[in-house]
């Protein structure tokens, strides 16, 4: 499966030296890739857990503020004992989780696009069917509106 956020997503909201900095375990200037993508592994779990009581998981295509999520997540998990964790880091991660509750809870939808199909009914009529195939349960669209 291809995860909510990978190590190009990291350097290109945080840049390269920040990967550097917490992943850099055998200090050659390189991020660890295993490193690296353990941390985004973990990522991935924390946000299907929240994801799953609202949407199938995984969520495709991943909404942006999902991706974000995940970015800060791992940035914190892939800083797990080094020296270079901050603040700012357990801030954002708090943050992210904060978000995927909200999202779990309904709160916040994420927006998704229906899916299209055309068919045909069992008397051969022609059907088409809009859905939202990441949508599991609860919530309201978009199109619904109050009496």
């Amino acid at each position: 499966m291809m995860g909510y956020a990978s190590k190009d997503d990291i350097d290109d909201l945080y840049g390269t030296d920040l990967l550097v900095r917490i992943a850099d375990y055998d200090r050659d200037g390189v991020p660890d890739p295993l490193v690296v993508q353990r941390g985004l592994d973990g990522a991935d779990e924390i946000c299907d857990a929240y994801l799953s009581s609202q949407y199938t998981v995984p969520v495709v295509p991943t909404p942006g503020i999902v991706k974000n999520c995940a970015i800060d997540i791992a940035v914190y998990k892939i800083a797990l004992g080094r020296t270079g964790r901050t603040d700012e880091m357990r801030v954002r991660y708090e943050d992210a989780l904060a978000i995927l509750e909200k999202i779990s809870t309904g709160k916040v939808g994420l927006g998704l696009p229906p899916v299209t199909t055309t068919g045909t009914d069992a008397n051969g009529n022609p059907v088409t069917t809009t859905t939202n195939p990441n949508v599991t349960r609860g919530g309201r669209s978009f199109d619904s509106r109050r009496a």
